[in-house]
């Protein structure tokens, strides 16, 4: 009874997990503009997989965030300094609330966006990103 338990109890957990996945617009560098449904980001380095489901890893000042896809209304790339090695992406977060907020985007593992689309698998590296927009 008690393996039952926890299987059940695993199996409610990752529903969670997965169902905190958001569905993206997401424009490209090159301009084509692809829905992707169920989407994380894949911040993972050499030795392991980390996904972030919720929202997506920035930095504000010299300060890490995370902010939750729920509270975004479009992400868009204002700037890349290429001066700088890795080049810095400069970004504009309009919040729900309409208020526009500067941010970089964090440069930490893999940076790969991954999902679905009505194609199949998709996946992107972040720096090939110039817009997202969760949808509701």
């Amino acid at each position: 009874m008690r393996r039952a338990y926890v299987f059940v109890l695993a199996f409610l957990l990752l529903g969670v997990a997965s169902a905190a996945a958001a569905d993206l617009k997401i424009v490209d560098t090159r301009g084509t503009e692809v829905t992707v449904q169920s989407a994380a980001i894949d911040y993972g380095g050499f030795l392991g997989a980390d996904k972030e489901t919720a929202g997506i890893r920035l930095l504000q000042g010299e300060g890490a965030v995370t902010v939750k896809w729920a509270d975004i209304e479009t992400l868009r790339v204002v700037r890349r300094d290429e001066s700088v090695k890795p080049p810095r992406i400069e970004l504009e977060i309009v919040l729900k609330n309409q208020k526009k907020v500067p941010v970089t985007l964090a440069r930490v593992g893999r940076m790969k966006l991954t999902g679905k689309t009505e194609l199949g698998d998709y996946s992107i590296d972040l720096d090939k990103v110039r817009a997202i927009t969760p949808i509701k």
